[in-house]
Parts: structure tokens; C-alpha cells; sequence
């Protein structure tokens, strides 16, 4: 549980050979601020929990390295000067644009706050994906909220006063026989789906200039009124995760984006995180095909029978077997042999995390309940041509509270959905052409 491992690997291997970072946002918006003690003693519970890490580098070949705790100090930050109200969202989008992170040497969040001219109050919660994930914040925040963060890490002195290199051999060995497990799942999986990868001409009309210059990535949060969304989910004959695919299948459609012979790629995300995992990561991933042009006219039969089909089958194998099984073979290789395969793995067309009904835990903060809450991360630092090379060209975050379910989204590909007003405009019609409404934070 202490080494780096799995998705937390991937960021690592990310930041260090491409300079790329994710960082994750929570925003909260409360009718009045909370007392500034409060602020003061959730940010200290965070600093004590789960997600004050570091990373200690392995002194052995092909072990993994390990995390431990860091001596991170309560952050919060609270503007001095106070914000319109119509400057919420753009505020929040700016606050993630411009995060500072550095997870592998110990700052891997930060507490940010601001008051609006007509009183309320915006929280921002900035972490890195390499310490934690959607359901490993909600444990975080759960803690912080009882007050009873604790971190389960070893301290960096405890580690480096300890000779490491005979744990560090033994992790190597195991990464070495997990490696040869992994290739044999990886060869049988690309052999499985060869006919599956689409080639980038396919993706990328020769039009589109494959400079590194060209849009920055685009935002966009949505609230929607929670009752009326499950309602036409059930009048399409499906569910809110199978809505939710399809609202950003239709997106993709709208935007022009080209998808491969096979139909459009969506990547769903699922949480693997057991009671009591302490792990920085704990989530993957399914895939499925939709073939068919996505409308309210074919309804949402066919997502919700081709998810359920992904679901059980990842169920059943315990494994996306290319996903899930990168790590100990990509640990083996050379880093320009690991650039070259990071770069050509094809990414999907979209990617949907629905982190279902928020808890309490997550929605108060120092005693106020917030009236509107968003979930969602970004890439920093990809370049227009990595991201016109690679998927996804959006992705979604949804989630829901009280009466409302926001959605978050991520506008990637320059070409497509580089256009902030364009997006915006996409996402209305399509949540109207499903008989729905949002208001735009």
C-alpha cells in the first residue's frame, strides 16, 4: 500500500518524462462564509490525513518507489478582494489553470478561498491525481469532517534511517514476475483487439496543422436540476450514467470530432477502492463502443446494454487487461522506449466519471452546507499537438447533492473543442435536445 503504484505511477512517470501534472478540483459555493477557525481547522485536518504524501525514490532498479508521509503545513489561502457573482465560475477556472503542485516532493494541494461582492463564499480544493482520486477525496474530506484524519504513511526519517535496498530487491523481484504476467495478459488483449485501434489518420484529417501551437483547452460547469435529470434518463430507457454518456457522445457528434470506423470510444471510469484502502489510486477503467449516431429518437437502450456488458465483464476479469496491466511491463523499459509508447497508446474519443451522490461529509464545510459543488481535473502542460494526437477530445465529471447534479467539462482537442463559447453553446442544445436545462456557473 506504501509504494507507488498503479494510477499513481502513471502521473509520476507523466510529470517526470513530460513535465505533465493533473490536478483535481473541488469547488464549493456557500451562501455566506464559513468562520475563518473552521477554514483553518479543515485545512490542518487535510494536512494531517491521507493526502500529505511524498515521494522517496527506490535505490533499487525496477522496484517501485514509495510514498511517505509529508510534513505538509494547513494551507489556505483566503483573496483579499471579493469577486462578482457571475465571476464564480471564472474565477474557479483560473484558480485550477494557474495550480502550483509538486506531489512527488511534498505541496501536492492547496486551500484556496474567495468572497463574492453580494457575501458568498468560493472554497477551491487543489490536488494533484497522483495522491489522490475522486472516492480517496471523498475519504479525505469524510475524515476531515469528523476530525479524525490520521495518515497511515511512514514519516521520510523513519524510511531513510532504515537500509532500503533489501526491501527495495524484494519489491524489484515481485515488479519483475508481475511484469511477466502482465506481458502475457497484454500480448493475448492486442492480439483480441487488433482491429480495434484506429491508426491516427483515421482521428486526425490531414487538414488540422500538427504544430504545437493552436487553442488553450476549455471549461465549462453546469448545474442541472437533479429530479428532472433522472426523470428523462428513465424516459429513454436508461439510467443516469447511461444519460450521461450519451450527453457527452452527443457532444462529440455536435463538435465534429472524427471517430474511428467502429463508432465513438467512450472510457468510463470505476472506482476499485475497497473499505479501508489507504491507496493514493484506486480506480480504472471500462470501455465501450457505441456504434450508432447517439439522439433522443434511438433513446438509451443500447449505451445501458453495452455498459452493462463492459461493467460485468471488467467485474469478472478484475482487470482492464491493457489498462491494468501497463504498469509492471512499462517499469521494465528505457524512458525513451516509455515516451514513444505513452505517446502512441490511442486514448478514447470521450471520458465520463460519475461520482454519484456526493456525501454530507463532502457538501459541509465548517458548518455551512454549500449550495453548489463541482468535481473535476485537468492535464497541464500538453501541448496542442499531444493533444490532437491522443484522447480524449472531452472529457466529464457529474455529480450529484441535494436537488442539483453538476457537470464539469473538459474541452481538450484544439480543433474541436477549443472554442470556450462554442462548447458552451454545444452544451446547452444537447442537454435540450434531451429535454433539459442547466445554469452555467
Amino acid at each position: 500500500m506504501n509504494r507507488v503504484a498503479g494510477a499513481d505511477e502513471s502521473y509520476l512517470l507523466a510529470q517526470d518524462l513530460f513535465g505533465w501534472s493533473a490536478p483535481i478540483q473541488y469547488a464549493w459555493v456557500f451562501g455566506s462564509e464559513p468562520e475563518r477557525a473552521e477554514l483553518e481547522r479543515f485545512g490542518a485536518q487535510l494536512a494531517a490525513g491521507s493526502l500529505s504524501r511524498k515521494v522517496i525514490r527506490a535505490v533499487v532498479p525496477f522496484a517501485r518507489h514509495r510514498w511517505v508521509r509529508s510534513p505538509h503545513p494547513p494551507v489556505l489561502r483566503i483573496e483579499a478582494d471579493p469577486i462578482a457573482d457571475d465571476e464564480i465560475g471564472a474565477w474557479a477556472d483560473r484558480t485550477l489553470r494557474t495550480a502550483d503542485l509538486d506531489p512527488a516532493g511534498g505541496r501536492g494541494w492547496q486551500l484556496i478561498g474567495v468572497s463574492t461582492m453580494s457575501g458568498k463564499f468560493v472554497l477551491s480544493l487543489l490536488i494533484s491525481h497522483m495522491v489522490a482520486d475522486g472516492q480517496g477525496l471523498y475519504n479525505a474530506l469524510a475524515a476531515a469532517h469528523a476530525g479524525s484524519s490520521a495518515s497511515t504513511l511512514p514519516t521520510e526519517s523513519a524510511v531513510l534511517a532504515t537500509p532500503r535496498w533489501r526491501a527495495d530487491a524484494k519489491d524489484a523481484l515481485a515488479q519483475l514476475g508481475a511484469a511477466a504476467s502482465a506481458a502475457r495478459v497484454i500480448g493475448t488483449e492486442l492480439w483480441r483487439t487488433r482491429n480495434d485501434r484506429p491508426v491516427t489518420a483515421t482521428r486526425v484529417p490531414r487538414t488540422i496543422d500538427v504544430s504545437t501551437d493552436g487553442p488553450d483547452t476549455t471549461l465549462a460547469i453546469v448545474d442541472i436540476d437533479r429530479a428532472r435529470w433522472a426523470e428523462q434518463a428513465k424516459q429513454f430507457d436508461g439510467t443516469g450514467n447511461t444519460l450521461f454518456t450519451a450527453v457527452l457522445g452527443g457532444l462529440v457528434q455536435r463538435s465534429g470530432y472524427p471517430v474511428g470506423p467502429d463508432g465513438l470510444r467512450v472510457c468510463i471510469a470505476v472506482s476499485n477502492r475497497e473499505a479501508g484502502d489507504e491507496r493514493a489510486n484506486a480506480s480504472g477503467g471500462v470501455w465501450i463502443r457505441v456504434p450508432d449516431e447517439i439522439t433522443p429518437e434511438t433513446g438509451l437502450r443500447g449505451i445501458r446494454a453495452l455498459s452493462k456488458e463492459a461493467f460485468t465483464r471488467y467485474a469478472t476479469s478484475g482487470q482492464d487487461k491493457l489498462t491494468d496491466n501497463l504498469q509492471p511491463v512499462v517499469r521494465l523499459l528505457p524512458d525513451v522506449v516509455i515516451k514513444k509508447m505513452m505517446r502512441s497508446i490511442a486514448g478514447p474519443d470521450t471520458t465520463v466519471s460519475n461520482l454519484g451522490a456526493a456525501p454530507d461529509s463532502a457538501i459541509e464545510i465548517g458548518g455551512r452546507r454549500a449550495e453548489s459543488f463541482a468535481i473535476r481535473a485537468i492535464m497541464q502542460g500538453r501541448d496542442a499537438a499531444e493533444r490532437r494526437r491522443q484522447g480524449p477530445a472531452v472529457a466529464a465529471w457529474a455529480v450529484e447533492y441535494d436537488e442539483k447534479l453538476t457537470i464539469t467539462f473538459f474541452g481538450i482537442h484544439p480543433e474541436y473543442f477549443g472554442d470556450e463559447a462554442k462548447l458552451r453553446a454545444h452544451i446547452a442544445a444537447e442537454l435540450d435536445a434531451w429535454g433539459l436545462a442547466a445554469t452555467l456557473w
